[in-house]
């Protein structure tokens, strides 16, 4: 007979999870912290999805002391006290608890992990089957034939064999096994100088850790001495890590039986705490409330015509498609959403509601409402249709509003947020589970073309009802926050520009990266061989484990750091040992040739379309707080530009036959923006003066003349001014620059001695923020900044961090995105065969024929050095062309 499932969940550390795993600036409208809160119920939520268990209960740590604390004073006494922002969400995790209908259990003088261990025991004697939610290695004792500890964090699931295969020992000893290595997180404290190899060999041979105390005699030097030394600690040890499974709990394990969930119970809460992604569409009623408008679809031009018999009325659009890029995506339909109705409008299954649909679209009378019109256009584009007369786009609208509240504002987030609106899936509208985008279906998702016609009939025109009622409140919350501007005059109308760009593409010579492949590879396999003969044997250079038992246990390389799991291999910690031993160096090659044949070379081949030849990216608008553009599918900003590998990999960017490439980089834009913001007048005479400010600030750190500043004081000198722009303390500048944290001091010290002004600006942007709780960059774009509220000082000192920051990196993002609207403008003014394909942080790279290139130079130029003619300081751009974009960036 089936066994029934007990689920038991570690409630403490559940709430711990989520309180560390998720920002603190998440809160309410009204400023209550919820990340831990939102958190718990989106894991409680995962956890008891599907096939609910007969029996179940979240479980918590009750505050005072335990008898451990008894036992042992020093029992978990590293740890800090609750957070105050924790503790203040508590209350709020019990109602969550309660809402989902769990028992929620706490008794006073034992920990969660004894209370656990007692319902399982009772479970066990009832004949039902026991999973543990938890990542704590204490339940690994429990672990046998019916009992399983589940990971969520890792999404593993521990049975016997796999407890033996991470900790090398069975669930028997593993009690025995935590005895001997201690536990840091508790403060348990096993015995000196035993970790987990030497504990696992031991219990192996000995058997127990009773087995291990008798056995001594057996054992030579530190080992032996350490064990009897501390024989009577490890005992107390084994007391500690042992769990209680006979805990009064008041209660039976009948009384933990569960059913399900009143859906309506936990919308309630979660639309008070403003968990709208968690809102479930089980409540009565709340399809209807997620898809108001009928599931018409037009079988012939005529009903689109009398769908829209005004061609000056607003219409809301949303295109279905579906592709890993959308300039690849197949496209099945449009939805459009006029007050209460929507239609939808298939595609390509009738050349004359075709043709309507296509004058429709292009009609620039009407008004077009949409949700990310950058893709609108470039799918549109590439099906013979034009959207016109775009004039509010709630994706844009939304990130305005609030850059960071509901990243990277897809639509189902931005519904949820403004409307309290769950829209459906295609799997609640299809019974085969389909289900798919219409702005824009990624990878992963299961195909559009396995839905039945009327499951994307209704879909879409859900969607487009959406775009049609989240226009107003989007508008008026945009006028009230004074992002009207930002929203007509730059991103909207960018949208277009970026589309161009991404239908555009950028040419990549595929032979080049292939052969540059083959090379990179040859050259990985000599390095390793290197590495192999200096460690004296082969191992998984990927795995930081191995890599740590080499260079610490067998060539006796000084541990720089450690992890939770082991000995620590990070760059870092390479970079200070290479000194010392050949092994580290080649290990970082080694590394670096990895990174660029699996990020760069054939990254870059996979992402060439076949038909163009060309690589075509996504320009993301809404997914970066900062206001900056970021390139997706692929990240085109993220190849190398230093070393001559990066060279080789920016080489292979090559124009169409008979074109050159073009790159117009600005000079230090935020260094720049910081002396035309504070208006420092050291600063600013460096810029206009011309002289090497890096150097200007070497001098002024050394106390010697500009002339005489070495290569290593410039880059300090350099690294100082950034340090500015960043918010970096003393203790972050000495870690780059290798220097002590008195030194890096001093160097700030001397800093602001200099650039008095850049001091008074930097404190005035800090003390605004914490005043009106947000900044602005130049533009008069707005980035809220929650963080300055915490009661955790690291918290608030990252959001002090923030307000000085982006104010210059968010002015320089808006500065280029003016220049390329700019730009592109004058290009179909003008004519020119040219086109801008990339932008990459400062940069901005064209294609031009010859013949236009003295002109697209000049455009170029002129619109990014004048792009804010009211600076104090002038702008710079460093202007190139030739064969590559490496040629061209020179």
């Amino acid at each position: 007979m089936a066994r029934d499932r007990v689920v038991l969940v570690d409630g403490s550390a559940l709430l711990y999870r989520a309180f560390f795993a998720l920002p603190s600036s998440l809160a309410t409208s009204s400023g209550v912290p919820t990340n831990a809160t939102f958190g718990f119920a989106s894991m409680c939520r995962k956890i008891f999805a599907g096939r609910r268990p007969a029996f179940g209960a979240v479980v918590f740590d009750a505050p005072g002391p335990t008898f451990r604390e008894e036992r042992f004073p020093a029992y978990k006494a590293q740890r800090p006290s609750m957070a105050g922002e924790l503790l203040a969400q508590l209350a709020d995790i019990d109602r969550v608890v309660h809402a989902f209908g769990l028992p929620n259990l706490r008794v006073p003088g034992y920990e969660a992990d004894d209370i656990i261990a007692t319902l399982a025991r009772q479970a066990l004697e009832a004949g039902h089957e026991v999973h543990i939610v938890s990542g704590d290695k204490d339940f690994a004792q429990l672990v046998g034939e019916h009992v399983r500890m589940v990971d969520t964090m890792r999404d593993v699931t521990y049975d016997a064999e796999l407890v033996r295969k991470k900790w090398g020992v069975p669930p028997s000893l593993m009690g025995d096994y935590l005895a001997l290595v201690g536990d840091k997180v508790d403060n348990v404290p096993g015995v000196p100088g035993i970790g987990a190899k030497t504990a696992t060999t031991l219990l192996e041979r000995f058997g127990s850790l009773e087995g291990v105390l008798a056995g001594t005699a057996e054992l030579k030097g530190k080992q032996r001495e350490n064990l009897e030394a501390f024989a009577d600690q490890a005992r107390m040890s084994r007391e500690l890590v042992a769990l209680d499974e006979h805990v009064p709990l008041g209660l039976t394990l009948a009384e933990t039986r569960l059913g399900e969930p009143d859906a309506s119970v936990v919308n309630a809460l979660f639309r008070e705490l403003e968990f709208y992604s968690l809102l479930s569409a089980e409540e009565p009623g709340a399809e209807q409330d997620a898809a108001t408008a009928p599931a018409l679809a037009a079988t012939t031009a005529a009903e689109l015509r009398a769908f829209c018999p005004d061609p000056a009325a607003t219409l809301a659009v949303a295109a279905l498609y579906e592709g890993p890029t959308p300039v690849a995506a197949a496209l099945y339909g449009v939805a459009l959403a006029r007050g209460p109705e929507a239609l939808f409008v298939p595609w390509g299954e009738d050349a004359a509601l075709d043709a309507a649909l296509r004058d429709v679209l292009s009609d620039e009378r009407s008004p077009k409402q949409v949700h990310d019109a950058r893709d609108a256009y470039t799918v549109l584009d590439g099906h013979g249709l034009t959207l016109a007369g775009v004039v509010m786009d709630t994706q844009l609208a939304s990130y305005l509003v609030d850059p960071t509240a509901h990243l990277p504002h897809e639509l189902e987030q931005v519904a949820r947020a403004y409307l309290q609106r769950v829209l459906p899936s295609l799997a609640a509208s299809d019974s085969s589970g389909s289900s798919g985008s219409s702005s824009g279906s990624r990878r992963g998702r299961p195909a559009l073309a396995d839905s039945p016609p009327e499951a994307r009939a209704a879909f879409a025109c859900a969607r487009a009802q959406a775009v049609a009622d989240l226009a107003a409140p989007l508008a008026a919350l945009m006028d009230e926050q004074s992002q009207r501007a930002a929203f007509t005059e730059l991103e909207l109308p960018l949208s277009r520009v970026l589309a161009d760009m991404q239908r555009a593409g950028v040419r990549v010579d595929a032979a080049a990266l292939a052969a540059l492949s083959v090379e990179f590879e040859q050259r990985k396999a000599e390095i390793e061989a290197e590495i192999y003969a200096l460690a004296g044997r082969e191992f998984n250079l990927a795995s930081p484990k191995q890599l740590g038992e080499v260079l610490f246990d067998e060539l006796g390389l000084p541990v720089q750091k450690r992890t939770k799991t082991g000995y620590s291999t990070d760059a870092s910690v390479l970079e200070r040992l290479a000194p010392k031993h050949a092994i580290a160096e080649k290990i970082l090659r080694q590394r670096e040739l990895a990174k660029l044949i699996n990020t760069y070379t054939e990254v870059l081949r996979a992402a060439i379309d076949p038909h163009t030849g060309r690589v075509h990216c996504t320009f993301q608008q809404t997914t970066s707080a900062s206001g900056r553009l970021i390139t997706t599918e692929p990240d085109l900003q993220r190849t190398p530009i230093r070393g001559e590998d990066g060279k080789r990999i920016r080489a292979a960017f090559v124009p169409r036959d008979g074109w050159v490439v073009v790159s117009a980089d600005w000079s230090q834009i935020e260094l720049r923006l910081l002396a035309h913001l504070s208006a420092d007048p050291a600063l600013g005479a460096a810029f206009r003066d011309e002289v090497d400010v890096h150097r200007r600030t070497a001098a002024e750190i050394f106390g010697c003349q500009a002339a005489e500043v070495t290569r290593e004081q410039r880059n300090v000198g350099k690294t100082v001014n950034f340090a500015t722009i960043y918010g970096q303390g003393a203790t972050a500048l000495a870690q780059g620059l290798g220097v002590t944290r008195n030194e890096a001091k001093a160097y700030i010290e001397r800093y602001f001695e200099v650039y008095g002004g850049v001091r008074t600006w930097l404190d005035a942007s800090i003390a605004g923020a914490h005043e009106r709780g947000y900044v602005e960059t130049m533009l008069g774009r707005r980035r809220k900044i929650p963080e300055l509220t915490s009661g955790d000082p690291a918290t608030r000192a990252y959001g002090e961090r923030i307000a000085a920051n982006t104010p210059i990196q968010g002015s320089a993002a808006d500065l280029c995105k003016l220049a390329m609207l700019r730009i592109a403008r004058r290009l179909r003014a003008d004519g020119l065969a040219a086109e801008m394909v990339l932008q990459i942080h400062d940069e901005l790279l064209f294609e031009v024929a010859p013949a236009d290139l003295a002109a697209l130079s000049s455009i170029v130029r002129h619109e990014m050095e004048q792009v804010w003619p009211a600076l104090r300081v002038p702008l710079v751009v460093d202007l190139g062309h030739g064969s590559s974009w490496e040629e061209a960036h020179g």
